[in-house]
């Protein structure tokens, strides 16, 4: 289990950390959009509103915690919202095209949250108090 955790931490940091530095200062090629689609549109006003250098600072900040493995809950807190948003946006602006990236970092999260399900324990707290 320790070795699984160790590899799928590396497999999931470095996939964003890549993909957010990419989105940050952009050094791998993109395949131009089909004009006119959901998704171009999705992404022009994402590219015009900076929103996307937002999403790829979280990305590349949660890759980079995930990766170190001191902060990798906290990583992955970071990036399941990241997750979801891929997720919906191939799901609903592409009708499922191009899912299997999406559901492949999505099964290497959902298993290290279970890896650090200790940690993630007191978020379903029922009886939570503030420290006040």
């Amino acid at each position: 289990m320790k070795y699984a955790v160790i590899i799928c931490r590396v497999l999931m940091g470095l996939g964003f950390v890549v993909f957010g530095a990419n989105i940050l200062v952009p050094f791998l090629p993109q395949p131009p959009m089909p004009e006119g689609t959901l998704m171009a549109q999705f992404v022009t006003v994402m590219t015009a509103t900076n929103w996307m250098k937002l999403i790829g600072l979280f990305q590349f900040l949660g890759g980079l915690m995930v990766l170190s493995g001191r902060m990798a809950p906290l990583g992955l807190a970071f990036l399941a919202p990241v997750l979801v948003n891929i997720l919906a946006c191939h799901i609903f602006l592409e009708n499922g095209q191009n899912l299997a990236p999406g559901l492949v970092f999505t099964l290497l999260e959902i298993f290290l949250i279970y890896a650090y399900r200790s940690h993630f324990k007191p978020l379903f707290s029922t009886s939570a108090k503030p420290t006040v």
